[in-house]
């Protein structure tokens, strides 16, 4: 796993999900303003999940791969179901994918060592 990008994708999520549920909850929630965030934080987890499938020897490899595999997922998942609406619940939605993604981020570390 690389540390430092694995760290960066945590504050990344945690702080865009506090944001996201901010303008949600102000009712200024637009889809395509977060859409290059989605697609860059998707390429971060994909290239943790390469180097972490290849490179690490987890105690637990099958919670690992499933904590990997759910990392990509879920975004992906998410965005095509909230992404179709402008709506405080879709911008709810886009805040909760984004702070599952952090817990999912720290989850991988862990299992990782």
């Amino acid at each position: 796993m690389i540390e430092p990008l694995a760290f960066a994708t945590t504050v990344v999520c945690l702080l865009s999900g506090l944001t996201a549920l901010v303008t949600a909850a102000l009712g200024r929630y637009r889809w395509p303003r977060w859409r290059p965030l989605a697609v860059l934080i998707e390429c971060a987890l994909l290239a943790q999940a390469i180097v972490s499938a290849v490179g690490d020897h987890p105690a637990e490899p099958g919670t690992h791969l499933a904590y990997l595999a759910t990392s990509l997922v879920v975004l992906p998942a998410g965005t095509a179901w909230g992404a179709r609406e402008n709506t405080r619940s879709a911008g709810a939605l886009f805040a909760l994918l984004l702070l599952t993604l952090a817990v999912l981020v720290v989850r991988i570390r862990t299992t990782a060592r």
